[in-house]
């Protein structure tokens, strides 16, 4: 097959429902990301970012790096990567990452996530009935003073295939969730829904739900969440204490 776009080289990467070439595979991601660079108006000219992965989305994060240098090649910008370690439960995977940016000295954050990431993780969240950190589905976000960017939460990552620095399929240490993943990818071969599946996410309403007071997760009852009751105790009202200990009997 010919690539739709140039109509000259051999199409590889379908992206939005059209086959292209690489090269112009490559052009597109490009051009998105730019687009949401610009509409986040994320971005100074001399700016510090911190790209904050985990193992599984490193290849990512290479390449928004790669992005960012290219796309800006006179400003004067400070890329830091830096990586945590995934848990079992991709919830205290997030949970960790939301710690590490609220201790973060860094007021710029970017985080690697795609689409295909935040589809398998809103079935895994209505499946197990906790939102937990649904609302990382979004361009930007404001949170603890700081701004979170996220060029792919639109973009799922067979869309990146054109760009040596993505290798391998998305894969997670949590069992369950890898096995939605690979579900997932079976049921939708045309990858139109992973720009389209953010209305259902808006259907839930996640603006209205308690959060909790520390890592920002969407919690039903007390003011910290389970992860948040374990490690900082001392923040945490007791109401929450009690019902995290109930939980585990």
């Amino acid at each position: 097959m010919i690539c739709t776009k140039c109509g000259k080289n051999q199409a590889e990467v379908l992206i939005s429902g059209k086959y292209l070439c690489v090269y112009c595979a490559r052009s597109e991601i490009v051009k998105r990301f730019r687009k949401e660079l610009s509409l986040s108006k994320f971005l100074d000219r001399e700016d510090k970012v911190m790209i904050l992965t985990t193992e599984n989305f490193m290849d990512v994060a290479n390449l928004i790096e790669k992005l960012l240098y290219n796309i800006c090649k006179s400003c004067k910008l400070d890329v830091l990567i830096d990586k945590i370690d995934e848990e079992e439960d991709i919830n205290k995977t997030l949970w960790k990452l939301m710690i590490k940016i609220r201790e973060s000295d860094f007021k710029k954050i970017i985080l690697p996530f795609t689409a295909d990431f935040f589809l398998s993780y809103l079935i895994y969240s209505i499946s197990t009935g906790y939102m937990g950190y649904l609302d990382l589905y979004s361009q930007s976000i404001q949170l603890y003073s700081k701004k979170i960017f996220i060029p792919f939460y639109s973009t799922p990552r067979f869309e990146l295939l054109g760009f040596s620095e993505i290798t391998g399929e998305l894969k997670t240490k949590d069992a369950f969730l890898n096995e939605i993943i690979k579900w997932e990818s079976k049921q939708f071969v045309d990858n139109e829904i992973y720009h389209t599946f953010g209305n259902s996410i808006n259907i839930i309403k996640l603006e209205n739900r308690r959060r909790c007071k520390i890592c920002n997760a969407i919690i039903e009852h007390g003011d910290c969440c389970k992860y948040c009751s374990e490690s900082f105790s001392h923040l945490c009202s007791k109401q929450s204490q009690k019902q995290e200990l109930a939980e585990k009997v």
